[in-house]
């Protein structure tokens, strides 16, 4: 068995040790965006946390104001899909970008990827996270994601 995979989550000390900042105080949202990252990554589904949709309410009960847990779901719910059909997620993002407040420069960073995601600007999005590599190296979604708009 690998250590650490993939039944121990980061916490807050955890990515703060590899560089990765975030604004919630709550080592178990931090812990399930882990989580989800791991899921997304790896593709598979953690049924001990009752899959992706009970990772991500999991999430949100831990801190409902999860800024990054916020931009990692809205971003994947925009990306890739008939727009016509995340019209609510994309107004949700839009919403959040204007209203959020005390973010970390890496949730900022990924905002910015996020919403270029959601106006399906590939290329645009492509190079945010590349950017988001060129400072946070250790972030492990951003590398995901920017290989993936590479294909």
């Amino acid at each position: 068995k690998m250590p650490g995979f993939p039944d121990q989550f980061r916490d807050l000390t955890a990515f703060s040790n590899q560089g990765l900042e975030y604004s919630t105080p709550s080592n178990t949202a931090v812990k399930m965006l882990d989580a989800l990252i791991n899921q997304c990554i790896y593709s598979y589904s953690d049924e001990q946390l009752g899959g992706w949709e009970g990772t991500t309410r999991k999430m949100f009960q831990a801190d409902p104001d999860f800024a990054m847990g916020t931009i990692f779901i809205l971003g994947l719910e925009c990306f890739g899909v008939n727009p016509e059909k995340t019209a609510g997620q994309r107004r949700k993002l839009i919403d959040f970008s204007k209203k959020s407040k005390n973010l970390t420069n890496l949730e900022i960073m990924h905002l910015k990827a996020a919403n270029l995601l959601s106006t399906e600007d590939i290329y645009g999005a492509m190079v945010a996270f590349e950017n988001i590599l060129a400072q946070y190296p250790l972030d492990a979604y951003a590398l995901h994601i920017a290989y993936f708009l590479a294909l």
